[in-house]
């Protein structure tokens, strides 16, 4: 974004204040999924008014937030089947690594999920979070979020699409007050 600042202040001194407004104010819309006076919204990503959704690739993510769990909605509208491997997904909530935990998931499952063209699967998943030598089930407190802390939550998920080798996405979440 300077780059292109820079680049244009070089040829036209024409509309820096454009350019300006642009490098200065996000891009993203205000949040959008309330969950008892809190507010949940992408970071960086824009949002939906009333959901958590997300496309790309021909994949679709939906997310529904929780103070307990989350549940994550994975659809693959594109040709090829998908694969998402649970076992190294992260959970990152205020900057600290949390045990991701699933609460349908048995010993003996694997923790791949193979979804195939046109289909959708879903999981919910829950965090044990460890803070002074105490462990800690809620991903976030609606009390603290009320009286104005805000709180992060990262998602990363391990996906491969088609024969193409895994990747990580990254998905950056907000909590905050309901104004």
């Amino acid at each position: 974004m300077l780059w292109i600042y820079n680049d244009y202040r070089k040829y036209k001194k024409k509309n820096k204040l454009v350019i300006l407004l642009f490098l200065l104010f996000p891009t993203t819309l205000s949040a959008q999924y309330v969950d008892a006076g809190c507010q949940v919204s992408f970071k960086w990503l824009e949002n939906q008014k009333g959901k958590l959704e997300y496309t790309k690739d021909g994949v679709t993510y939906k997310f529904i937030p929780n103070d307990s769990q989350w549940e994550i909605i994975i659809r693959n509208n594109s040709s090829e089947d998908i694969r998402i491997n649970w076992e190294n997904m992260q959970f990152i909530v205020d900057g600290r690594t949390s045990e991701v935990k699933y609460p349908i998931l048995a010993e003996a499952e694997t923790p791949f999920a193979i979804i195939k063209s046109q289909a959708e699967t879903s999981q919910k998943i829950g965090v044990t979070t460890y803070t002074a030598n105490k462990a800690n089930s809620r991903i976030y407190n609606k009390k603290e979020i009320r009286k104005g802390r805000n709180s992060s939550i990262t998602i990363i998920l391990p996906i491969s699409i088609g024969k193409h080798p895994q990747f990580f996405t990254s998905f950056d979440f907000i909590i905050k007050k309901v104004n």
